[in-house]
């Protein structure tokens, strides 16, 4: 068997296929009985001081999420917290650090709307020290309609902070809307990465739309669309986790159960395509 080829129970659910807000407890829950072996989690909103479903008002939130997986089979992956914008502190930056300890994920996914790059390469320094001492690893996601752009602007933004342990997220609708492609991926440090996100899209952005939009609402079950998924995957190391994203918005009036079990059928029949020799 190709070592690139993932049956469902060796993939990821990630919180977005299921919407744009879905409660953790809700994920977690989809991810065991559709066959997952992980869940990725957003635990807080996207902004600083967002709500967040079945988090926000309990104190050991965390603590019953950790243990309802833990009595699921289902591992945490990963965590998203509220973005890097302008308005974000350390103390913010920090409460992601607390939340991942707390549920024992090892991964914070972390995106930045900062154009303030110095400001924000000053909070990575501090934030990834305290990611580092709990455990923890942060992952810079970098999306064409953000501030870190391009996994070249992540690579420097790394750089610039000093924090050499933190990694990048890869998504493959990202990767593709910033003009990115396999080779972008050969050329990133193996150590590098983190995890992959996985998705098809249209070969271009529909006319009237916005990439915020399109990452939402746009995406599609692997082979559905006109993405190089499985160049992209090829380009990257064998053993790197993937973690399905696929909000597909014709299934989103359906039970969340039945659109995790359609996300985890999809695409262990797009891996069997691509990958089975």
């Amino acid at each position: 068997m190709n070592a690139r080829h993932r049956q469902p129970s060796q993939l990821t659910l990630g919180f977005l296929t299921l919407g744009a807000a879905p409660s953790p407890f809700d994920v977690i829950d989809a991810a065991a009985d559709a066959g997952f072996a992980a869940a990725g989690l957003r635990i807080s909103g996207r902004h600083p001081g967002d709500p967040w479903p079945s988090v926000d008002g309990d104190p050991q939130a965390f603590e019953k999420l950790r243990a309802q997986a833990q009595r699921r089979g289902v591992r945490l992956s990963s965590t998203s917290g509220c973005y890097i914008t302008p308005k974000t502190t350390a103390a913010h930056l920090q409460a992601n650090v607390d939340a991942a300890r707390r549920l024992g994920t090892p991964l914070i996914v972390q995106g930045c709307f900062d154009d303030d790059l110095a400001r924000v390469a000053v909070l990575l320094r501090d934030y990834g020290a305290a990611a580092t001492a709990a455990g923890i690893r942060i992952g810079i996601e970098f999306m064409p309609m953000s501030a870190v752009k391009t996994a070249a602007m992540a690579e420097a933004l790394i750089a610039e902070a000093g924090r050499p342990e933190v990694g990048l997220v890869i998504d493959t609708l990202h990767l593709a809307r910033s003009q990115g492609g396999a080779d972008t991926l050969r050329a990133l440090a193996p150590e590098r990465l983190c995890l992959v996100q996985i998705c098809d899209a249209p070969a271009q952005l529909a006319p009237g739309s916005t990439l915020f939009d399109e990452a939402m609402t746009g995406r599609l079950y692997p082979g559905d669309g006109q993405l190089p998924l499985a160049d992209f995957l090829a380009a990257l190391p064998a053993g790197l986790e993937v973690e399905c994203e696929t909000p597909v918005v014709a299934d989103a009036s359906l039970p969340l159960l039945e659109r995790a079990r359609r996300s985890a059928a999809r695409a262990g029949a797009f891996f069997d395509r691509a990958f089975a020799g």
